[in-house]
């Protein structure tokens, strides 16, 4: 593995073959941003940042409005964000990613990231207003992603699996993101140890490496105690590079970690996975001669089409449902991937349907969906939701069902299984007028309808999906909802207010200095 012209040791540490040059695997930091792919980095933070709007800090909504039409659904932030990490594993070549919802911060925030690597990574849209990206990893030459970057967003940490696979070491530090729980990246570092990797925390940074005289990384078998999807992609990607195969039992089978698999599959030639989308995933590993970064190995080019977020078509259909509209139809929607949440809302009494026509179970899995709803206050109450990972229902959608059953008639029990403080937003709901009560150890809404709707008041979003779900009851309430601190929100949804407004929302940023 490290004879073959990708790394070898000296001295105890990587050194790494990038075309003919050799580099020492080196911190990163503010200053690996001035060399190649920086302005690369700055032309794109430009792009972006115009595209995102003025990032004002809260979305005044005036309520009581019907949304009608068309809105088109955006690449998944979830799914891009591993992709743009498993990028980093091509030595030669260049990666193409299409559907990308470049205006995400978290997306910015992701290819900051990446830049800090060395990677180099522009705008492919052609100033067109598209949504793609190119990414160069050949000049990758750091293993410490640039701390103030990794803190911003949680997925960093995926950069963790690739960076060892590639440069034999990676050093990073404990990321940021929601702060709805521990969400610990335990799971991540275990599974790395048992295909070889030692594990060394240090003060403000884990260190991740080969061990000293060993070739590379060797398949085992990978059992997680919980289907977490950021471990089981972190394995997957490492995995993929190692020699022999890597069985993962009790892998996360979300839509997410399919698209990653695919796209590793076209990403390292000689990996293959098998069992994508199940609880058994194996891997082929390519060993060394998926990484031969030699200039006399040949140009590997990929391209990739981001897979719908499933989770803003589940923000849109409840939009539609607290609404009571008509005929909302979601654009590019895959629709197994958000079957869960239709049930869901079919048992409250709204229709979702395919706008061809065609039948959603046996036809083609991307569909425009129409949601129709009753009017205000016509909905059901739901005997028991409870989020579990998929296919059960997201966990990412518990903050909206929680607003939207605010409005229902009769009882709901909303049980929450994956993240420990995901129930904050009810106590803002409540400013709302909404009747919950909190129990089991703050895990279980206990949620009493008012079909006479919710009131607007002024509430504040804690994480992303909070926030999301507080436009949702804005939408829905009477009189003018103020969301505050919504860069949470700018993080998972793509011109938000911009989309609503085209279906009928009477909704605008503010700033809040202005409402004071």
């Amino acid at each position: 593995f490290a004879s073959r012209g990708r790394r070898r040791l000296v001295d105890g540490r990587w050194r790494v073959a990038t075309g003919d040059d050799r580099q020492t695997c080196s911190d990163g930091g503010v200053d690996s941003l001035r060399g190649r792919g920086g302005k690369e980095l700055e032309a794109l933070d430009l792009v972006m940042q115009s595209r995102s709007g003025s990032g004002s800090e809260a979305m005044l909504i005036r309520g009581g409005k019907r949304l009608e039409g068309e809105v088109g659904i955006s690449g998944s932030k979830n799914s891009v964000l591993a992709l743009l990490a498993a990028s980093l594993l091509l030595p030669r070549g260049k990666v193409t990613l299409s559907n990308v919802p470049l205006e995400l911060t978290d997306v910015r925030n992701m290819v900051k990231v990446l830049s800090s690597l060395g990677a180099r990574v522009s705008d492919a849209s052609g100033g067109s207003g598209g949504n793609t990206l190119e990414l160069d990893s050949s000049s990758l030459s750091s293993c410490t992603p640039n701390p103030s970057y990794v803190r911003e967003l949680r997925a960093s940490f995926l950069v963790t699996g690739p960076l060892l696979a590639r440069l034999g070491e990676a050093r990073v530090s404990l990321p940021g993101g929601c702060k709805i729980g521990t969400r610990p990246v335990d799971l991540h570092l275990e599974g790395l140890k048992k295909l070889g990797a030692e594990i060394d925390y240090r003060e403000d940074y884990v260190r991740v490496a080969i061990p000293r005289g060993k070739a590379g990384l060797v398949g085992a078998e990978v059992k997680f105690d919980y289907p977490s999807v950021g471990a089981t992609e972190t394995v997957m990607m490492a995995a993929c590079c190692a020699e022999g195969t890597t069985t993962i039992l009790n892998a996360a089978r979300e839509p997410e970690v399919e698209d990653l698999g695919y796209f590793l599959a076209r990403l390292i030639p000689g990996a293959s996975l098998d069992g994508l989308g199940t609880s058994k995933i194996v891997i082929s590993g390519a060993g060394g001669a998926g990484l031969d970064s030699s200039s006399s190995s040949p140009r590997h080019d990929v391209v990739h089409s981001v897979i719908p977020d499933r989770i803003e078509a589940g923000t849109f259909l409840a939009c539609g449902a607290i609404t009571g509209s008509e005929a909302l139809v979601l654009r590019g929607v895959n629709y197994p991937h958000v079957e869960t949440i239709s049930e869901v809302l079919r048992s409250m009494g709204c229709d979702v349907s395919s706008a061809e026509g065609s039948d959603l179970v046996s036809g083609p899995p991307c569909c425009d969906l129409v949601l129709s709803s009753p009017r205000s206050g016509g909905l059901g109450a739901v005997p028991f939701v409870e989020t579990l990972p998929y296919p059960g229902f997201p966990t990412d959608m518990q903050p909206l069902m929680c607003a939207l059953l605010s409005t229902c008639k009769g009882k709901s029990v909303v049980k929450e299984t994956v993240f420990e403080n995901r129930m904050s937003t009810c106590a803002e709901l409540v400013k709302m007028g909404a009747r919950i009560e909190i129990t089991d150890k703050n895990s279980t809404a206990l949620i009493t309808g008012a079909p006479s709707g919710l009131v607007g008041s002024t509430v504040r979003a804690t994480d992303l999906r909070a926030g999301s779900a507080l436009v949702v009851a804005g939408l829905g309430a009477t009189g003018e909802t103020l969301v505050c601190d919504m860069s949470h929100v700018d993080r998972g949804y793509v011109d938000l207010e911009g989309k609503l407004r085209s279906i009928g929302a009477d909704v605008e940023r503010v700033n809040i200095a202005e409402q004071e």
